[in-house]
């Protein structure tokens, strides 16, 4: 577990997520079904994303161990972006994006790897 100072701590993000889909077969976008796999308990997981790194630490989501750049750092104009790539037998990749524009104290997140994980986050 990484503790971090106050100071840092102000800028991380706490998100929750909403809901998981899948690609289908035919191209459309479907929600992860209960039995499927272990995200049929994700709603309502929470997880961090420490803002200045891009790491991010949660049961269901995880960065570590992965090359992590930050693509945009959002601003009240545009998108906080991050990707993140693992190399091994297979590359994997995560490309995560909440939108800091939008007006409100929850921002509107969508987080790509082999599944599509959506929900908020607040600073």
């Amino acid at each position: 577990m990484l503790f971090r100072s106050p100071a840092h701590a102000a800028n991380d993000l706490t998100c929750t997520i909403s809901g998981a889909s899948e690609i289908s077969a035919n191209g459309t976008l479907e929600p992860l079904a209960g039995g499927k796999n272990y995200y049929e308990t994700v709603a309502g997981a929470e997880f961090i994303v420490q803002r200045d790194s891009g790491q991010m630490m949660g049961r269901f989501v995880n960065n570590s161990g992965s090359k992590v750049s930050v693509l945009d750092p959002g601003s009240a104009q545009t998108s906080y972006k991050v990707l993140s790539l693992r190399k091994g037998g297979r590359v994997q990749s995560q490309f995560f994006e909440v939108r800091l524009q939008d007006k409100g104290d929850l921002k509107p997140f969508v987080l790509v790897a082999a599944e599509v994980l959506h929900g908020t986050c607040k600073m």
